[in-house]
């Protein structure tokens, strides 16, 4: 099958935090058989293999990318299993996630409603295991299809085979670069199940006295939180990938140690609101400290470094304030990470997919 192999495409304009440098070689692909004809040809000419999507997870390095970006664009959204209590949807990786999660609010099944508002495309949500609000892609995903790069075969990959866990799976881990993910399956609930344990949330629906919501005003509440605290890419100055740092999860032990720390460190107030995040948590091996907090109270919120800032509602979030470079962005993140380190004594780690870096960029970065 032909396809369009384009050189030297810059790859900023692809990405929600447009920064980026350019990719050797590129290709849009569209259907199944074209991934095949991709795959060979960069095998033919030794090329390194990097899938792209909504590129709304990921940090470019300015020098690009030296191999082949395949740019899913595939289409699909289908109801492919249904009964009186379920249903089960076949959705294309190029498909817009947003868009996805509308349509499943407008029939009413339930599941994806807090992820709502997320940018992307379809493709990533299994990648990432995408959570928000107190659900998980996980808790949806049946199985994905997807194309195997080491074996040149067309193949199905269970849940359990997927090796989610928090903002992973083996699609991002220990397999990584094998598979390329063509199709999603998630299994839905026709049936009410309310996930609004989550502050945020429940204030919404105080302050504009909802008592009983309904999915759509879920769906609401999600997309309100979100623009108020997260501002969405394709409507930001510059851009953003989203959540930059990742929340940090310890087990009790942990816990204890860390507390002590903050004690020692830090105001009352400090440690209350830390008291608060542990008492909201019933599994004594995934207490979560959002990442947030930890940048907040060591006091980085606003911080820049050239074209690179924290952003002050939400400070999970790096953003191009419009001329930023990913070198920006990186020694931002390193100041961010070292400073709540000598502070809190935690090792913060990021959660877009840094791309093109050498890895003596990435130690310089990851240095404490």
């Amino acid at each position: 099958m032909n396809i369009n192999i384009q050189t030297n495409v810059s790859l900023a304009p692809l990405t929600t935090f447009k920064i980026g440098g350019l990719a050797k070689a590129f290709v849009e692909i569209k259907n199944m058989l074209q991934i095949e004809a991709a795959v060979n040809y960069a095998t033919q000419n030794k090329l390194k293999i990097l899938v792209l999507g909504g590129g709304s997870n990921v940090l470019i390095s300015d020098l690009g990318f030296d191999g082949l970006i395949i740019h899913l664009v595939n289409k699909g959204l289908e109801k492919i299993e249904e009964d009186e209590s379920s249903v089960k949807l076949k959705i294309a990786s190029g498909e817009n996630w947003d868009r996805v999660v509308a349509f499943c609010v407008q029939n009413k099944w339930w599941g994806v409603e807090n992820l709502s508002h997320i940018p992307g495309l379809s493709g990533s949500l299994a990648v990432q295991n995408v959570g928000a609000y107190g659900q998980e892609a996980s808790q949806v995903i049946e199985s994905v299809e997807a194309y195997d790069v080491q074996k040149k075969r067309y193949t199905t990959l269970s849940n359990s085979a997927c090796g989610f866990s928090y903002r992973q799976s083996v699609f991002n881990s220990s397999q990584k670069g094998r598979y390329i993910i063509l199709n999603t399956i998630i299994k839905l609930s026709k049936k009410p199940s309310l996930n609004i344990a989550y502050a945020d949330v429940q204030k919404y629906f105080i302050d504009n006295s909802i008592h009983n919501p309904t999915i759509e005003q879920i769906r609401d509440s999600i997309t309100s939180i979100r623009d108020r605290k997260y501002p969405y890419p394709t409507q930001a100055i510059g851009g953003n990938a989203g959540s930059f740092f990742k929340n940090y999860v310890i087990d009790e032990t942990q816990y204890q140690t860390f507390h002590q720390t903050i004690a020692k460190n830090f105001t009352t107030g400090k440690i209350e609101r830390l008291e608060k995040y542990r008492a909201k948590v019933t599994d004594a091996d995934k207490i979560k400290i959002p990442a947030a907090f930890l940048i907040e109270i060591c006091e980085l919120k606003g911080a820049q470094v050239g074209g690179a800032k924290i952003n002050e509602p939400q400070p999970l979030v790096i953003l191009n304030t419009g001329s930023a470079t990913a070198n920006d962005v990186m020694n931002l993140f390193k100041k961010v990470r070292q400073t709540v380190f000598a502070k809190t004594g935690v090792s913060l780690n990021s959660e877009p997919e840094l791309i093109g870096f050498s890895d003596q960029e990435l130690n310089n970065y990851f240095e404490m």
